[in-house]
């Protein structure tokens, strides 16, 4: 299972991630099942809008390092500069390559799982909703115990999208067999 994080806080938010939808589906990536989505306070820099947050399950055939060159061009295609100036700065679209399975890399280009999953609570909260029995290797972990060791309470709020708006179904995951992680 792959799984992307999807978020925006710029420009017309709901309408940018609706659109990376859209351009997944055209590029033979398939959104499977979306987390809902929330709103979350963004991280790092604050003085900037709160960003609409969501996890997708997708399936694709292309390798974990053409699926995150497809993600770039779609991220800038809907407007966001090639290169930021900061890590933090406001975005139209972000998507991040947060896990591709149980692989484990690390490049110049590419670290999977993302480095930075047990500390986004933007990240955990959603893809909990979704996944939460996924299992991280890395972190010898599930999302859900990730989670909880994470978990704020003020960390964001469900919202819902906008009536007539194309969205993927948001349903979680099935729950594995006893002994299997997704």
């Amino acid at each position: 299972m792959i799984f992307i994080g999807i978020g925006s806080n710029l420009g017309e938010r709901w309408q940018n991630l609706s659109q990376a939808w859209q351009r997944l589906e055209a590029a033979d990536i398939r959104v499977i099942a979306s987390s809902p989505v929330y709103e979350t306070a963004p991280w790092g820099e604050p003085d900037q809008p709160p960003y609409l947050n969501a996890v997708w399950a997708v399936e694709s055939a292309l390798s974990p390092e053409a699926l995150l060159v497809q993600l770039q061009a779609i991220e800038v295609a809907l407007g966001r500069p090639a290169r930021l100036r900061s890590r933090w700065e406001p975005r139209t679209l972000d998507l991040d390559l947060l896990a591709y399975g149980t692989e484990t890399r690390e490049t110049p280009t590419l670290t999977l799982p993302h480095p930075w999953i047990p500390h986004r609570a933007f990240v955990l909260g959603p893809w909990n909703d979704l996944a939460p029995y996924f299992y991280l290797p890395k972190w010898q972990a599930t999302v859900h115990e990730l989670w909880q060791r994470c978990c704020s309470p003020s960390w964001g709020r469900r919202v819902d999208p906008p009536p007539l708006l194309p969205w993927p179904l948001i349903r979680p995951l099935p729950i594995p067999l006893a002994g299997k992680a997704i």
